[in-house]
């Protein structure tokens, strides 16, 4: 290049203030912006020319004494000479404001600077905790690279930080959701057991935007390339939230903060839609087509999650076909979507642990058996980590006390409690009384039960009034087997092993001296007639060895009703002679469940019908008694309660037995 066109480029960069793209566009030029850029780092001639020229208007200026521009000055000489791309048009502007101004109005910290150098902590906390008010192209990419990496550290400070983005105005945190932010965190994190995770919340505490919108989006954030699929009964909540990650993606900020992860524009439908990294977004009803879809990938990395928000309309939850639905549709479809079970093949083929694709459930409660009650009583056959968060605290909210209390009374097997604290002045009170205050939740509790306890406390009852109130349930440590003056049992059967059926009852009873009733033993599960005959028999020979102590302790008759696989296994016993049977004595009250049983409340009530303290079946036994209501049962089975009703007729009310329908 010969020292005319280096003047005429001197001349350029100073017309420009040093902008490289204004310059590489100036009439005469030639070189494409790469080319003009290393000509100039090669060229002492015209570092050294442009910065007397730029100096002396400074100094014309009466800016010699001004720090701050001096220093921006000498760091953009420093990216000329080596040829450094970024930062440029920022150190331009920023020149030309001051020199044209007069004065710099930039503070100390504020500067713009180069890669490498540390950026202002001023300016890094001004884009985490106030997005809405920075100047995306004012800012050197120096910070962005330090907020993305506090973004990628904390699922909190993510979420409080990309709600404003998306919504316009700061996320009102409680306590209650760093309990919340942390659980997801350690989704992502891949802390062992958090691969399966339920949350219950009341309804409007923020679950759709934590964990269907920001935790998808930090999915993504976190992984670029992951599967990521959101599932909700309502297709326009799964269409909002998938709406909201792409608002939110498109953003200019985020996109300077995430620079790797951009939409792909060849797929925009909501419904699906992906990354330029292929990444994808499922966003699909619960009823929705799954086939073809998956969450995750083949990798020991974290590669993308499932979440399942509301299953379940609250109005289908009365229903029991629609319960078994969704429930099933979860064991068969849902999970089989998840790439990995914990277990891949590296290009050896040699298998390599890792974590599974995580599924995340959040509901609020809607019924005693909906999918959370389905998972957590063993439907499947995972553990759930379970964090459950009532809208009404007391003092031991939280704890692994009060857990034990809702696991027992809701007869959970499949539940690791995510233990918290969430201290108040007084209790008990409101968990975000913004929301819903203290009075409010008093009288709800008063006036509707069932949905105060169902949706916002996570402990769902049975619809209705309860027949038997918790402080009639009476329990003996051990049997005063002296006391026992006669003993019998009662069974109700089923005949199949289907998810949705009945139980198989079976219970041997004792009346004491004080003309109590007891539950001495209980046998329940579902068999299908061959195995349940079996089953039969054993609990009777179970309890047919003689004791000469006490003599009173062998049943008198095993108390059978007259239906379908009771009917058969009557006349089975009968001819073999190998149990005596005999019929369920009839009662005034017709075959109505609830008019049977309003006939044990007044024993329950009198504390004359008494339980076990330990026992395999208590919780089940426990749950079905206080669950059942004037409406009926609110758990989906009432096995036990028809055993309660039959002894407490053969116990309290003498009524004969009567063949005449079985001969």
């Amino acid at each position: 290049m010969d020292r005319d066109s280096e003047d005429y480029l001197v001349h350029l960069l100073l017309q420009n203030y040093g902008d490289l793209l204004k310059v590489s566009r100036s009439r005469g030029i030639t070189l494409t912006l790469p080319q003009l850029r290393k000509a100039i780092s090669k060229s002492g001639y015209i570092q050294s020319g442009y910065n007397e020229a730029l100096r002396s208007e400074v100094a014309g200026m009466g800016l010699e004494e001004d720090a701050l521009l001096l220093s921006l000055i000498s760091a953009q000489g420093k990216a000329l000479a080596k040829g450094d791309h970024r930062n440029n048009t920022n150190f331009a502007d920023e020149i030309k404001k001051t020199i044209q101004k007069g004065e710099s109005d930039r503070k100390e910290g504020e500067a713009v600077v180069e890669k490498g150098e540390i950026a202002s902590d001023e300016l890094v906390n001004k884009v985490l905790h106030d997005p809405l008010l920075v100047s995306v192209d004012k800012i050197p990419s120096a910070v962005f690279e330090e907020v993305n990496k506090k973004l990628l550290a904390s699922f909190e400070l993510f979420c409080l930080w990309a709600f404003q983005i998306q919504m316009g105005f700061k996320f009102q945190k409680q306590d209650f959701h760093t309990i919340m932010f942390d659980a997801c965190q350690k989704i992502i994190d891949g802390v062992p057991g958090y691969d399966r995770l339920i949350v219950t919340i009341p309804p409007r505490h923020s679950k759709t935007q934590i964990l269907s919108i920001l935790l998808p989006l930090y999915s993504f954030c976190n992984n670029a390339s992951s599967h990521n699929i959101i599932t909700s009964y309502a297709d326009d909540v799964v269409q909002e939230s998938s709406g909201y990650i792409r608002t939110i993606m498109l953003d200019p900020l985020f996109m300077r903060c995430f620079p790797k992860l951009r939409i792909d524009q060849s797929k925009r439908s909501l419904e699906r839609w992906g990354t330029s990294r292929q990444g994808v977004m499922h966003a699909i009803p619960t009823g929705g087509k799954m086939t073809g879809k998956g969450a995750g990938t083949l990798s020991d990395k974290y590669s993308g999650l499932f979440v399942v928000d509301d299953a379940i309309k609250p109005k289908d939850a009365y229903s029991a076909t629609v319960r078994a639905e969704i429930n099933d549709r979860f064991d068969n479809t849902f999970m089989s979507r998840l790439a990995n079970d914990g277990v891949i093949q590296d290009d050896e083929g040699n298998e390599v642990e890792c974590g599974r694709t995580p599924m995340a459930i959040i509901m609020q409660r809607v019924h005693d058996d909906d999918l959370v009650g389905h998972l957590l009583r063993g439907g499947s056959t995972d553990n759930y980590k379970l964090l459950n968060i009532p809208a009404l605290l007391h003092d031991d909210t939280g704890s692994k006390e009060w857990y034990d209390k809702l696991i027992i009374r809701q007869n959970y097997s499949n539940a690791d409690p995510i233990t918290y604290n969430l201290p108040r002045e007084n209790y008990p009170a409101a968990l975000w009384p913004s929301r819903k205050g203290l009075d409010s939740l008093l009288a709800m509790q008063e006036t509707n039960p069932y949905t105060f306890n169902s949706q916002y406390m996570g402990d769902p009852t049975a619809k209705g009034s309860g027949l038997i109130a918790e402080d009639w349930w009476e329990e003996y440590e051990e049997l005063d087997k002296a006391s026992i003056t006669q003993t019998f049992m009662t069974s109700d059967t089923a005949s199949t092993i289907q998810s949705y059926s009945d139980y198989s009852v079976m219970c041997m009873w004792g009346v004491s001296k004080d003309k109590d009733l007891i539950l001495i033993d209980v046998e329940l599960g579902k068999w299908e007639i061959p195995e349940l005959k079996i089953v039969l028999l054993n609990f009777w020979k179970k309890h047919n060895e003689v004791d000469r102590n006490f003599p009173r302790l062998l049943p008198r008759a095993m108390y059978m009703e007259d239906k379908s696989s009771g009917h058969y296994l009557n006349q089975q016993f009968m001819r073999e002679g190998n149990i005596r049977c005999l019929p369920v004595p009839r009662d005034r009250s017709g075959a109505d469940k609830v008019s049977r049983f309003l006939n044990a409340t007044t024993y329950f009530a009198q504390g004359r019908i008494k339980f076990p303290a330990e026992h395999k079946h208590k919780a089940h036994v426990m749950r079905e008694v206080l669950g059942m209501t004037g409406k009926g049962s609110g758990t989906g089975n009432d096995d036990v309660i028809d055993n309660i009703s039959d002894a407490c007729i053969i116990a309290f009310e003498k009524k004969s037995a009567n063949y005449a329908s079985w001969v």
